[in-house]
């Protein structure tokens, strides 16, 4: 092995001299196992200064003898130099564990540091791209509410001046239709009432849609009045589909299990969404009919609104009142028409009150039954 060779060895390997050293540097390999280990300077080395402690000390120890005894025996300098040998074998085995111990030490400090190093680079190196990503995130963030907020605004405005001209026209039907401008044909009022009922529906669109508005825009739409009875309601509404009820063949009922208290509720939101699940349940029942059973139980109000029509499937019934816009493929079957909003805004309108709404089903072609919670004092009127 020549010069070149030794100088590429690191610290620890074999054959590495310590160029520190002039004895291991002088002789070109390391003079004792513990020596490649070291970096330190001769005059440094331990088992140096345990030479140089050794020779002090027998020269002492010679010289004491003499001067006591006036000579030096052979037995006293063999034992001198046999102890300094013993003595000497274990002090070399000892520093050589040592040496190699603090060699060990080092290494795994080193290795440890240069792990930190690494450790604190990659974490600074992350923590740039968390940052850089929050930062895209946050701006995207901030227009999609931008985008968001306009889109709310645009479309206020533009149901706003969709509802006034409806409102003029349902004016002046309501003149027309009470002979204010003189007394109408039998054919051409029948038409009218016609172009009533269907402005009428266009105007609970876009009263739908305003709602929707409101509430994504996170207002409270309620109006809280006391003394709202919910049978009422039911009864109003079922007497408005009285004819479509009739001309489908469908019967209705309205069965109160126990005494029905009047409850604090803004009755036109209220009527809207129940109305809303009552039509549904009138659009859907090709046969039989709607059974509509209350029943008060621990400060609230239970509405069932049972239909013998089509039924749910489990893969509808989790997402009926969860989105707007979208209807489940099993209505879209049976019936191609429809917004998909009016059983969301049905259940925005119950939550409002402080209720519950819920729809059960055993299954397609089995009917179903919807079910609303409502507490009898469900609305702060702060909030109203």
């Amino acid at each position: 092995m020549d010069n070149s060779d030794k100088k590429i060895k690191k610290l620890g390997e074999f054959g590495y001299v310590n160029q520190n050293c002039w004895l291991a540097k002088s002789l070109g390999y390391p003079p004792s196992k513990r020596c490649q280990y070291c970096q330190s300077k001769f005059g440094e080395c331990l088992f140096t200064r345990y030479l140089l402690v050794s020779i002090a000390l027998v020269t002492i120890i010679a010289l004491a003898v003499y001067i006591l005894e006036g000579i030096v025996s052979k037995g006293v300098v063999i034992s001198i130099f046999i102890l300094v040998i013993v003595y000497g074998y274990f002090f070399d085995k000892s520093t050589e564990k040592i040496i190699e111990a603090n060699f060990e030490q080092k290494k795994a400090k080193d290795a440890l540091e240069e792990l930190n190093i690494e450790l604190e680079a990659k974490i600074k190196e992350q923590t740039r791209h968390i940052r850089e990503a929050y930062e895209v995130e946050k701006h995207a963030h901030e227009e999609l509410e931008k985008m968001n907020e306009s889109k709310n605004q645009f479309m206020a405005i533009t149901q706003h001046h969709l509802r006034t001209p409806l409102s003029s026209t349902m004016g002046y039907l309501d003149l027309i239709l009470s002979n204010t401008f003189g007394k109408m044909p039998k054919k051409i009022s029948e038409i009218l009432v016609k172009i009533k009922g269907s402005t009428q529906g266009e105007i609970r669109i876009v009263n739908d849609l305003l709602n929707i508005s409101a509430f994504q825009m996170g207002k409270n739409v309620l109006q809280a009045e006391d003394n709202i009875d919910p049978t009422k309601i039911l009864q109003d509404i079922f007497d408005g589909q009285d004819t479509e009820i009739k001309e489908r063949g469908l019967y209705f009922k309205i069965k109160k299990e126990n005494d029905i208290p009047l409850i604090l509720a803004d009755k036109s939101k209220l009527t809207a969404a129940l109305t809303n699940i009552i039509d549904n349940a009138i659009k859907y029942t090709k046969e039989g009919g709607i059974t509509t059973t209350l029943k008060s139980e621990n400060g609230k109000v239970l509405i069932f609104i049972k239909d013998t029509g089509m039924g749910i499937s489990k893969e509808c019934l989790g997402k009926l009142f969860s989105s707007t816009f979208e209807r489940c493929s099993d209505a879209q079957k049976a019936f191609a028409v429809g917004k998909g909003i009016g059983l969301f805004l049905s259940s925005k309108v119950v939550e409002l009150h402080g209720g519950k709404i819920w729809a059960e089903s055993e299954g397609v072609g089995k009917g179903s039954t919807f079910c609303i919670e409502l507490p009898i004092n469900g609305i702060d009127n702060k909030k109203g």
